[in-house]
């Protein structure tokens, strides 16, 4: 076994996918709300489908979207799947960033902690949305360890049974995260996700014979 850092293993991923910097970008975080609840166990294909066609008609400014009740955001994201439940959360999510007046800047006294609980108080806002808003709408550091993440840990030698936290903190207290760092981050994990480990796509062959350093597996399994 050949050992990888950590910041190999970040030019590994860029040199495979390319820079990622483009990735979400800060202006769009109106619908990074949307679309990161509509992909909740759907496909990123039905999500883009269902992205298209909102961006033809209502658009994503949640101020907009406020005006519409439950049934008629249920109408438009039937497409994607589990659609009451998602437009419960949807409205639950849009509610929320009223009351800053749908500007995120506006509660950056916040400490990161604070902000996550109250993120993670939403309905339908588990771990891995609330990190994505932490970092792609309120540019926070933190370690997005969602399941690409998680596979790709275990493929570099960590436990198969990698919970989400553990990977995360692992990752928080190893890498000196910062804003730009996060969204690289995840971004060239989750690029480098779709292309090793989905569908009847090659399944990781990129990492053969490669394993994290010893201190980290240990902090891993």
């Amino acid at each position: 076994m050949t050992q990888i850092t950590l910041p190999e293993l970040a030019q590994l991923l860029q040199q495979t996918v390319g820079p990622q910097d483009h990735w979400w970008p800060k202006e769009q975080w109106n619908q990074i709300v949307i679309q990161s609840i509509l992909i909740q166990n759907a496909t990123g294909s039905k999500v883009e489908e269902v992205s298209n066609q909102l961006d033809h008609t209502i658009g994503f400014d949640l101020a907009a979207w406020q005006k519409l009740s439950e049934n008629e955001i249920q109408e438009l994201i039937k497409p994607a799947g589990l659609y009451r439940s998602k437009a419960k959360y949807i409205k639950a999510a849009i509610n929320y960033f009223a009351q800053m007046d749908f500007n995120p800047q506006t509660v950056q006294q916040l400490t990161t902690a604070t902000l996550r609980q109250q993120l993670r108080s939403l309905p339908g806002i588990g771990n891995e949305t609330a990190d994505v808003w932490l970092v792609f709408i309120f540019n926070r550091a933190k370690f997005i360890a969602d399941s690409y993440a998680r596979r790709l840990f275990v493929t570099l030698g960590a436990s198969p049974k990698l919970t989400y936290e553990k990977l995360q903190r692992s990752m928080e207290a190893n890498l000196e995260l910062d804003n730009l760092r996060a969204r690289r981050w995840h971004a060239s994990i989750d690029e480098f996700g779709k292309l090793c480990f989905s569908g009847n796509k090659p399944k990781g062959e990129l990492l053969t014979d490669l394993q994290l350093p010893s201190k980290i597996l240990a902090e891993l399994q």
